[in-house]
């Protein structure tokens, strides 16, 4: 017996579709834990793990967004946060399970003769995610770095991303216009699609083994 199997009504007791994804949004919306939704459906240890496993495949809709807005970094420094200025590029908080990609990009003006740097910096767990060295001539610009993380997919959790920047002649003056963050995630449904697959497998019409309905969900 598994959760899949009472979903589709294998085995009982059944896990009524329309019940179980209720329960999953109001987990999603912090309103209950899933300790509290095992004990609801009576889910043993593994039928837990497998809601938990099947709840990460629910996308998180927000997948771009942009970070920061025109700052000039006087005198930037030699190190990452040397100025104030240089402390409020922009930052967002994001959720990275699933992530498999991010693509992060500054739109800036180079003055100065030095390397300049742009920083992709997690903040939460004090790491690079990812950074843009220009080392090209001076003017308005648009950089990009596309970034595989390690491991791929990322794991669930919600991190503070931010950006920071310095150059190798600390008194270069860049301005900062702004950036953008993309993300790409490893293939996930919508609550909705979620609900529609579970409720063509309980009522028998479609993916009526366990095997089917898992190669289905890709979990």
């Amino acid at each position: 017996m598994s959760l899949y199997t009472r979903l589709i009504g294998i085995d009982l007791p059944r896990i009524p579709v329309h019940d179980f994804m209720a329960a999953l949004g109001e987990v999603e919306r912090g309103r209950v834990t899933t300790t509290q939704v095992a004990s609801a459906f009576s889910l043993s240890a593994g039928e837990q793990t497998e809601m938990e496993t099947l709840s990460t495949k629910i996308l998180v809709a927000q997948e771009a967004m942009a970070l920061g807005a025109f700052v000039t970094l006087t005198n930037v420094g030699a190190t990452y946060d040397a100025i104030n200025a240089s402390k409020g590029l922009g930052f967002v908080g994001i959720q990275t399970a699933g992530i498999v990609e991010l693509t992060f990009a500054v739109k800036v003006s180079k003055a100065g003769t030095g390397t300049q740097s742009w920083q992709l910096w997690n903040e939460s767990d004090g790491g690079e995610v990812g950074v843009i060295d220009d080392a090209g001539g001076t003017g308005d610009k648009t950089l990009s770095t596309t970034i595989t993380p390690t491991p791929s997919p990322m794991a669930a959790g919600f991190k503070v991303l931010r950006v920071r920047a310095k150059s190798t002649t600390a008194a270069d003056d860049p301005l900062y216009y702004g950036s953008a963050l993309r993300i790409k995630r490893a293939e996930r449904m919508t609550s909705v699609e979620l609900h529609e697959v579970l409720l063509l497998a309980s009522g028998g019409r479609a993916y009526t083994t366990e095997a089917a309905l898992k190669s289905r969900l890709g979990v």
